[in-house]
């Protein structure tokens, strides 16, 4: 089983059964060496890291890409949530989706009380594909996303039957455009837990939430999964 999106580098983080299956997502030049380490990585700035980056970390990152392999850009994004100033994390967001466009890489995006500026943003740039992960967004928002070219990251969130809003999206979306994920969770192997409520939710067999959700990331990311 994939797990979509991981931060299994985080030392609050247990060990992930099979790294091999994690797509390992960093959140600035921090940890970009550290997240190389595994078979499948992102490499980008988040919104919550930005004000410890300059923008002309954008040239380190573009040469961290070029050097390496990773198999998207990311986490980046925008999350207004925080009192980080929007104007400056839209020019980070904006230049990373540049590199995502330059290097055919897909995106991995952060977006919290930011849905309709992604949306907006992601407008601008035909042809990227990406996830939008731990999404918070409505049904509608949603289908924009997928039309455009994006899928939509579910994880421990969904398990709790308090949230209800996220466990009626995931209900009434097509599981061709879900992927599951545990994002900072404390046991990334949890991700069962994940595909099951899923399951449930859908009333459909959780094998088969499992081998769509993989292919599904399999694909998004041109990746293999070695189990």
């Amino acid at each position: 089983m994939l797990n979509s999106h991981a931060h299994i580098d985080f030392a609050s983080v247990e060990k992930f059964e099979n790294t091999n299956a994690c797509i390992v997502p960093s959140v600035g030049k921090s940890n970009w060496r550290e997240v190389t380490k595994f078979p499948n990585y992102a490499l980008g700035i988040h919104p919550w890291y930005i004000e410890e980056h300059k923008i002309s970390d954008i040239k380190l990152l573009d040469k961290y890409i070029k050097n390496n392999n990773p198999v998207a850009i990311g986490e980046c994004g925008l999350d207004f949530n925080i009192n980080t100033n929007k104007k400056e994390q839209k020019r980070f967001f904006l230049e990373q989706l540049c590199l995502a466009k330059k290097y055919q890489l897909p995106v991995i995006i952060h977006s919290v009380k930011a849905t309709e500026e992604v949306i907006l943003t992601l407008k601008q740039f035909q042809g990227v594909k990406g996830e939008i992960h731990g999404f918070s967004g409505s049904l509608s928002q949603a289908k924009i996303l997928t039309n455009l070219g994006f899928l939509i990251g579910f994880g421990i969130q969904i398990t709790k039957t308090k949230s209800t809003k996220i466990r009626s999206l995931v209900k009434n979306m097509p599981i061709e455009f879900i992927l599951i994920e545990t994002d900072d969770h404390k046991n990334p192997n949890d991700i069962y837990k994940v595909a099951k409520t899923i399951a449930e939710l859908k009333q459909i067999p959780v094998e088969i939430i499992i081998e769509q959700c993989d292919n599904n990331a399999l694909s998004l990311f041109n990746i293999s999964l070695i189990l």
